[in-house]
């Protein structure tokens, strides 16, 4: 009896040649996760596989599954969304490349999706400029963009091959808007670093280990704007001054308080709305500072596509 073959929609996150003419591809599918398939012919093919297997492509697959081994055939792909963009521009491409290695660093073939297929298509339409999809888009005069100082709170993976960047001569040069066309928007470069922070912290939900940023670890007392906090690693949550002070915790990486109620909005916001959240300047250095911390500590490796960002700067 031949194999039944199945569909899903999926996003590519790593393509690697194997042999004279097939490519062996890693994708992340809705409802079933992380899947590893060959694709027969790819390099040869004029029409089932040109141009779809680029890395972040959203795809339509059509597969059949081996009894063998978790390696499926990959029989057709349909392309949904190319993300052309995040291979035009080495800024958006680095970022994108943060999303992918952090999801193949966290996750593991067939292990399910749990909405972690909506987060990483919202990164990658976030950094594509794209925006969300929901009915529920609030109008653009009603979005909010807090900063740091604000006090307003809206209600072992595969080894990582580095793919060549994707260039398309003639085309104009790129917009360095966000979202908010006709409006006042973030270079690219700032609003790049505020999707990293915000899909992170939505990340570690995803993966188990949501951060702990409403009351302190050790005194339980719920989170103060009279109070200085730290982010402690190990016990992934926040810290308050006096017991560190007490405790002489001085490894915990001072955030501060805006900082902490913009990313707590972030835990709790749906998706569609993430937007609406903006982190200042030294707001978003705090957060991608923890950030990275947390992620090495849970992950016990260092995330290598979050280096180069570690000395970008942007306009406040």
């Amino acid at each position: 009896m031949s194999p039944t073959s199945k569909e899903t929609a999926a996003i590519v996150l790593d393509c690697q040649d194997h042999g004279e003419s097939d490519q062996i591809v890693t994708f992340f599918c809705e409802d079933i996760g992380r899947m590893t398939g060959i694709a027969k012919g790819a390099k040869r093919s004029q029409k089932r596989f040109v141009n779809k297997l680029e890395l972040f492509s959203s795809l339509r697959l059509r597969y059949t599954e081996s009894r063998r081994s978790n390696l499926v055939f990959i029989a057709e792909a349909e392309l949904v969304d190319s993300f052309l963009r995040l291979r035009q521009n080495m800024s958006l491409y680095m970022a994108a490349t943060v999303i992918r290695e952090l999801t193949l660093s966290a996750t593991r073939d067939l292990e399910g999706d749990d909405g972690f297929f909506a987060l990483l298509q919202w990164g990658l339409r976030a950094m594509d400029g794209q925006r969300p999809h929901s009915s529920r888009d609030l109008p653009c005069h009603k979005r909010l963009h807090l900063n740091a100082r604000s006090s307003v709170i809206p209600g072992g993976g595969p080894r990582i091959s580095r793919p060549s960047l994707v260039g398309v001569a003639g085309r104009r040069p790129l917009c360095t808007h966000s979202w908010n066309e006709g409006h006042s928007a973030l270079p690219v470069q700032r609003s790049v670093m505020n999707i990293l922070a915000l899909f992170q912290i939505k990340f570690f939900e995803q993966i188990g280990y949501r951060p702990n940023l409403d009351s302190c670890l050790r005194c339980h007392q719920p989170f103060s704007v009279a109070q200085e906090y730290g982010f402690d690693s190990r016990g992934g949550g926040i810290v308050c001054g006096r017991c560190q002070k007490e405790q002489g915790q001085a490894s915990a990486i001072a955030l501060s308080r805006g900082t902490i109620k913009i990313l707590a909005s972030a835990q709790n916001q749906p998706l569609h709305r993430l937007h609406c959240l903006q982190l200042s300047g030294s707001g978003l250095r705090e957060a991608l500072s923890f950030l990275t911390h947390y992620g090495h500590h849970l992950l016990q490796r260092e995330i290598c596509s979050l280096k180069p960002f570690s000395d970008l700067r942007w306009q406040g």
